[in-house]
């Protein structure tokens, strides 16, 4: 069988596990040979360079999430997206990411620090004098679901539950068709809130009663404005909306980002004992571990109108992949591309999206990895990994490990 690399034309299929562990090789053929890429089998175009994805994620009247921003479940009527903002354009999405807004101050952030480190201290203190353990199923996955729970103002026990039922939902195994597992944002809105949802009313219901210091107390007392200019409140199904919203994004974007934080610096041992040496360069080593590995490096949009690139149009009504995982390692941008180099100058990057849905909880996930990664290497500076050892998450919007055992030395 021939390999995706020994094709003659390149080649990107989201669903492809062959294509998923070579990313970086099948977007570079795409950045030289197909800027402009075509999927004949699926029915979507793709963008691979920066200087094309950035500009279509700040276009949102061209480039429209209101039709799903997953490519399997793109439709050509709007959607409503389940309630969330994610799957909605301006003005709407204006208004409800005001809101949610309200709950993702720098103080309400900065708040959340000891709480972090208390979870990551005591996760780690466990494995002291082992000499291996998971670094995502024992750590990594263990304390974003925990952190973002408590923000919502869910009891710490929620947190392993939800997270489990995160994975189930967007897991997807490979078939003939490439595309088993599928699930519809009901679906996954079903699967992972099952247990939450359970718990949710009694806790509207306090919380209208007497707000506490966390998210859904801001939800149930905020109003809403509308696009007449009225305001009301926002109805229990919107709140249960925006909460699987931001706890899966809170969930499983943090999640991989710290599996990536385990294997790079693993591969990379000299940028590791800066790390250690230097605390301090930390929070520029997560901003580069993001560029060069996006934990969400695929979004789609929907074309509104026709456009051209590189000599071929894009129509309107196309259904358009952002590949700003290509993008963040496009050598027209970003010198020595390939090179990981946590003491690198990054002007920008788009691991987190950028404009109008630049991730709302981009300062709790830096927060969270800084933290993480001041504890792990606290207490173990140095680890190998068997590459053999390691597991792939397998979804068509996430890329990252579901297990990475790390082996101490």
């Amino acid at each position: 069988m021939t390999s995706i690399l020994e094709r003659a034309e390149p080649y990107y299929d989201p669903y492809d596990y062959e294509v998923d562990a070579n990313a970086h090789a099948v977007w570079k053929r795409l950045r030289d040979e197909a800027p402009l890429y075509w999927n004949d089998t699926y029915g979507f175009f793709a963008l691979s360079r920066f200087d094309d994805v950035l500009p279509a994620m700040l276009d949102t009247n061209t480039f429209s999430s209101a039709h799903m921003t997953v490519v399997e479940m793109m439709t050509p009527e709007k959607t409503s997206g389940g309630g969330m903002m994610i799957f909605m354009d301006p003005p709407e999405h204006t208004h409800l990411r005001k809101l949610v807004s309200r709950a993702f101050t720098p103080r309400a952030i900065n708040g959340l620090e000891g709480r972090v480190r208390r979870l990551c201290s005591g996760y780690l203190d466990q494995f002291m004098g082992e000499e291996s353990f998971d670094f995502v199923d024992d750590f990594a996955a263990l304390v974003p679901p925990a952190v973002i729970l408590a923000l919502l103002g869910f009891p710490e026990a929620a947190a392993d539950e939800w997270r489990r039922g995160v994975d189930s939902a967007f897991h997807m195994e490979q078939g003939e068709d490439g595309l088993v597992g599928r699930r519809t944002p009901e679906e996954i809105q079903n699967l992972t809130t099952q247990s939450l949802f359970g718990m949710l009313p009694a806790m509207l219901e306090d919380r209208r009663k007497e707000p506490e210091d966390d998210l859904i107390s801001v939800l149930v007392h905020s109003d809403l404005e509308e696009l007449d200019g009225s305001s009301r409140k926002l109805t229990d199904a919107e709140i249960g909306a925006f909460v699987t919203l931001l706890s899966i994004a809170g969930t499983e974007t943090v999640a991989r980002l710290l599996s990536w934080a385990a294997v790079l610096l693993a591969r990379n041992p000299h940028e590791r004992t800066i790390l250690v040496d230097d605390p301090s360069v930390i929070p520029n080593g997560i901003e580069e571990m993001l560029r060069y590995e996006a934990p969400s490096p695929v979004n789609a949009r929907w074309v509104n109108r026709d456009l051209e690139y590189h000599g071929k149009t894009l129509p309107k009504d196309s259904k358009l992949i952002l590949l700003n995982g290509s993008a963040d390692r496009d050598e027209r941008h970003f010198e020595n591309a390939d090179v990981f180099d946590v003491r690198r100058k990054i002007d920008r990057h788009t691991a987190f999206g950028y404009g109008t849905h630049f991730c709302v909880g981009a300062a709790l996930a830096r927060l969270e990895s800084r933290i993480a990664i001041e504890e792990t290497l606290q207490r173990f500076p140095t680890w190998d990994i068997d590459d053999a050892e390691l597991e792939w998450v397998h979804t068509s919007t996430v890329r990252g490990y579901a297990k990475v055992p790390i082996h101490l030395r």
